[in-house]
Formats: structure tokens, sequence, C-alpha cells
């Protein structure tokens, strides 16, 4: 599936796959998108049913994007500190799908 450009190269840098029962499975992707050397961000859902879905979370202009994850061992969802450009840019949270983007620092002194 192309997300950005037909030239895209796609990796898979984190996944989490949910059971909601024994019948279905849930699989979530976090994936880093090369652009001709640029770097976006993707989260892809595929439900057994229901097919693919994919969101664009960061477009494809930084040099370097890298991922940690935050979450502990215990936790129902897998969350990830982004980084771009060596700078923190937002948290993702697989499973809801929540991109919680990090505020300017002119923005958080206000």
């Amino acid at each position: 599936m192309t997300i950005f450009d037909s030239s895209e190269k796609i990796e898979p840098i984190a996944t989490q796959c949910i059971h909601y029962d024994k019948y279905q499975c849930c699989q979530y992707y976090l994936e880093l998108v090369d652009v001709n050397g640029k770097y976006g961000l993707a989260c892809e859902e595929v439900l057994d049913d229901c097919g693919t879905h994919s969101k664009i979370l960061l477009q494809p202009i930084y040099n370097e994007i890298k991922i940690r994850k935050i979450s502990s061992e215990k936790a129902i969802y897998d969350k990830y500190a982004v980084f771009a450009n060596g700078n923190k840019v937002g948290e993702f949270t697989f499973v809801l799908n929540a991109w919680v983007p990090r505020l300017p620092l002119e923005i958080q002194h206000n």
C-alpha cells in the first residue's frame, strides 16, 4: 500500500497484536516511511474481518525518526516516545491509535 509516494520504502519499526477473543486478532504497526531520503511515520491497523486502515502521524520531512518504548511490561497497550531529528515530537499509543504531539517550547511556557 502506498502512503505518500510510489517510490517510498516502508519499514515496520514496532508492532502489537491484541486478541479480543479466540477468533479475532487485531495487529497494529508503527511504520517508518522513507521517501527519497526523508522520513515520515504512519500507523497501520489490520483487523481480521475489516481490512487495513492507515493513519499518517508525521509527513516525510525529517532526516531521522527514532522511537523508544515508554510503557511498562504490564501495560495493555504499548506506548512510544517519537523523536524526529533528535527532538521529541510526540507520543503514540497502540490500539487506541492515540497520537499526542509535543507542543513547541514557546507554547508550553505561555
